[in-house]
């Protein structure tokens, strides 16, 4: 009985889902995210730093979908202690429209991260566990980058996306080792918390 209900359940959201869903369309925007651990739980509180500016990376923000599949890349900068940090994301999942009002998505796909010195010299790659040994090719990095789950809220406003996204690593999955007892969540490490901005081109 209780396995029914949760398939009508599901049939009844994805309904309103189908009907204001594009085949397809593209959004452009940016997005903030905020460098400090941020754990979901019961009482989620503001943390001092979040009024900080310099406690946030910045970005370009990209999402194709084709009907309920989506793809996402997210670029993000922030300055170190030494100098510069670009990190990337790429995601597929889903993402579902609820009454043209509301996007919802989740995603999942490799995470890596390239430092350079203040002068933009000596280029790092950085893996799950710190900085990428020099014989190793970008092959190799990626392969090993691990996988990081993207989930994003996003307000509908005519051709505008503005919404919440928060990111967090797997329990150490990677395209190399292929382990599937480490996709989930690592909820205890905590993940980041962002917010986008996004103008739909189609």
């Amino acid at each position: 009985m209780k396995k029914t209900m949760l398939v009508l359940l599901a049939v009844l959201l994805l309904v309103p889902a189908a009907l204001s869903a594009g085949i397809l369309d593209l959004s452009l925007g940016a997005t903030a995210q905020y460098n400090g651990s941020f754990a979901i739980s019961e009482n989620m509180e503001w943390q001092e730093g979040m009024a900080d500016i310099e406690n946030y990376a910045f970005g370009p923000d990209l999402r194709l979908r084709v009907l309920f599949a989506e793809v996402g890349v997210a670029g993000l900068y922030s300055t170190t202690a030494t100098g510069h940090r670009i990190g990337g994301l790429v995601t597929g999942g889903l993402s579902l429209d609820f009454l043209g009002l509301l996007r919802v998505g989740l995603g999942l796909g490799p995470r890596m991260a390239v430092t350079f010195d203040e002068d933009w010299s000596n280029a790092q790659v950085i893996g799950p566990t710190g900085p990428v040994s020099g014989d190793t090719d970008l092959a190799a990095a990626f392969m090993n980058a691990p996988m990081t789950y993207r989930a994003t809220v996003d307000l509908k406003l005519g051709k505008i996306l503005f919404g919440l996204n928060y990111i967090i690593d797997s329990d150490g999955f990677t395209f190399q080792e292929a382990n599937y007892d480490k996709l989930m969540p690592k909820f205890e490490n905590g993940g980041t918390i962002g917010a986008s901005l996004l103008f739909t081109l189609f």
